[in-house]
């Protein structure tokens, strides 16, 4: 870049300025725009439609369209692998799901009801513990205990007929309860005068012989067994006698105190010896539920 002299003023400007900055004399007039005729290539101004020296007409210039790209949407596979990746997963949550329902029907509520009729029979509901327990029959030892439960059940109306014949009921502590299939046939002792008035053993029912320990008239304590029978018409368990060892040669055949003690421990040797032994009890929930009142209105489970 050079600097000339203004030819107006005689200021120094640049070589390349359009006019004077300091006088504003123009230097380089602007040229108005042109377009060259393509016949004769003269110029002519830029809006004229022929050529004003040899009458050439101009071209009109063709407005040219720029295609606009259009985009394509490629939105499908992110949907598909979506579909892909939900599809397991509800798979896996209906798989809990059903899973925690089973669950929940063949362990939890079967458990709660187990317990819950476990507390029962310790406080001597046992019709109300029986039917819980059909409610899961099968689950863990339901089968066996339902089973104890009728042997128990004949074990308590046995004790609550024997209480009648104790000095003191409250002393009564079972050692041992045993069962035996019923002989049948035999004839109540007070009603043994004639056929008609007879009261039968149900041979359906076992003999139920306890071993137990109570308090005697004079303050001391005396262990006997008693032997039970199940009568048909008051449905329930009466205590046929007692003896107080099982020993025959304790007893003597003469005195008329002893004979019907020496008749109950010959028969009671009889069941014993018979080896027909049938049913079991839970002694110990049978002592828990002895010192509850309500042993006394359990009544019988077929």
């Amino acid at each position: 870049m050079a600097m000339i002299k203004c030819p107006e003023c005689g200021q120094e400007i640049s070589d390349k300025a359009k006019k004077c900055v300091h006088c504003g004399k123009v230097l380089i007039e602007d040229k108005p725009a042109t377009k060259v005729c393509s016949d004769c290539g003269k110029e002519n101004p830029i809006d004229a439609t022929e050529c004003v020296h040899c009458g050439c007409p101009f071209e009109e210039e063709s407005t040219v369209e720029i295609p606009v790209p259009v985009q394509t949407a490629i939105a499908e596979k992110p949907k598909k692998n979506l579909k892909k990746m939900i599809i397991p997963v509800v798979a896996a949550v209906v798989v809990i799901v059903v899973g925690l329902i089973i669950y929940n029907v063949k362990v939890v509520k079967p458990k709660n009801t187990y317990n819950e009729a476990m507390t029962l029979l310790e406080k001597g509901k046992y019709e109300e513990a029986d039917k819980m327990l059909d409610s899961i029959g099968g689950y863990k030892d339901v089968d066996t205990i339902q089973e104890q439960l009728k042997y128990e059940s004949y074990a308590y109306s046995t004790i609550n007929d024997l209480k009648n014949y104790l000095k003191n009921p409250d002393s009564f502590q079972p050692y041992d309860i045993t069962f035996y299939a019923s002989m049948g046939g035999e004839k109540d002792s007070e009603n043994s005068e004639t056929e008609d008035s007879t009261e039968e053993v149900s041979d359906k029912h076992p003999a139920c012989i306890i071993h137990y320990g109570a308090q005697n008239g004079f303050g001391g304590n005396t262990t006997s067994y008693v032997l039970g029978y199940y009568n048909t018409e008051d449905k329930a368990y009466k205590v046929l006698g007692s003896c107080n060892s099982l020993d025959e040669d304790d007893y003597d055949s003469d005195d008329e105190d002893d004979l019907y003690d020496l008749l109950i421990c010959k028969l009671v040797n009889l069941y014993i010896d018979g080896e027909d032994k049938v049913g079991d009890v839970d002694l110990a929930r049978l002592k828990t539920v002895l010192k509850n009142d309500a042993y006394s209105t359990i009544k019988i489970i077929e």
